[in-house]
């Protein structure tokens, strides 16, 4: 039987290693890389054929969402599952609309992840069973978008965050700028592109433009 090539990202060497370690011993797999940031899976991707990416959302570079969104526009074949902390619903909608197959907590067990990658690589959604109603409570929600043509509730802080990716600031200097983790940024931009029902940062900026936040 053919393996089924996975790779892995997370910003975390220990998570990494714990996966790997994990994953190797079932013979239907075959881990064929790992990578630290978003940057580095699309980087994977040209040069090494893989049919599921299991993806962490809260990276640094580029986060699961933007590397998703990049990585089945270039590979629409290509199997995502998100391996996350994350149980909002607002996101894991977001991550489905872009083309992520699955979406996964770490604390699933051994055997649900290896089932997930299967169920994914044959082409089935794969979500965390309690995660099913969040998603429809999501879908239910408002979720903070704009009705009717209405401006969404933004804060000031992510006014902050659009004015400076409007400047071309990277989200390292964004952090930098702001005092805050990458990671803190990475959430700000999520939570923007969900309110703002946009898919990248140009249409965010374009958006925010439109609006008259900046």
């Amino acid at each position: 039987m053919e393996k089924i090539k996975v790779l892995l990202a997370d910003d975390h060497q220990i998570m990494l290693d714990g996966l790997k370690a994990i994953l190797t011993r079932d013979r239907s797999l075959d881990i064929v890389g790992t990578a630290r940031n978003g940057l580095e899976v699309l980087e994977f991707l040209k040069r090494e054929p893989v049919d599921v990416l299991l993806l962490d959302l809260q990276m640094p570079v580029m986060d699961g969402l933007e590397t998703a969104m990049h990585a089945k526009k270039s590979y629409p074949d290509l199997k995502i599952i998100m391996l996350t902390t994350n149980d909002e619903g607002s996101i894991i909608t977001s991550l489905f609309k872009v083309g992520a197959t699955g979406y996964l907590l770490k604390n699933a067990s051994k055997e649900y992840l290896i089932q997930g990658i299967r169920d994914a690589y044959e082409g089935k959604k794969v979500l965390s069973s309690h995660l099913t109603e969040k998603m429809i409570e999501s879908l239910s929600d408002d979720g903070g978008k704009a009705k009717d043509g209405a401006v969404p509730m933004i804060t000031k802080r992510e006014i902050e965050v659009v004015k400076l990716i409007a400047q071309e600031y990277t989200t390292q200097e964004i952090a930098d700028k702001l005092f805050v983790s990458t990671n803190t940024v990475a959430t700000h931009k999520r939570n923007l592109f969900v309110k703002m029902d946009v898919k990248n940062s140009v249409g965010m900026v374009k958006k925010a433009v439109d609006w008259g936040l900046i």
